[in-house]
């Protein structure tokens, strides 16, 4: 039986990484400029800060960061993996007599 490799990295350690980030509104920024900036969708920071109206200079907005990010970036098409087909049949194989050695002559 064969061991599955150990993740090296422990659920504690898995949450030092940021999942959010606080940006500070600058007058004339949108939240759709501000979500740009940081590759996230506005309908997200809107969500997260609970938004229902444009943001104010000098508001302290919350931007999703980490896994939230990831989750929202647009996932690329992989190929199709091929069917495996049950009339496939692996390459023929002699059975050794036992106390023989393959290859030697008498």
């Amino acid at each position: 039986m064969t061991q599955q490799p150990q993740s090296l990295i422990q659920p504690s350690q898995q949450s030092a990484v940021p999942t959010q980030k606080e940006h500070v509104v600058v007058a004339g920024e949108t939240v759709e400029q501000i979500a740009k900036n940081y590759g996230v969708p506005a309908k997200y920071v809107r969500q997260l800060n609970k938004l229902s109206g444009p943001v104010r200079p000098s508001q302290k907005l919350r931007i999703p960061m980490g896994r939230a990010a990831a989750a929202s970036a647009p996932r690329q098409a992989t190929a199709p993996v091929p069917a495996i087909s049950a009339k496939t049949t692996p390459a023929s194989v002699t059975p050794t007599p036992t106390g023989t050695t393959p290859g030697a002559t008498k």
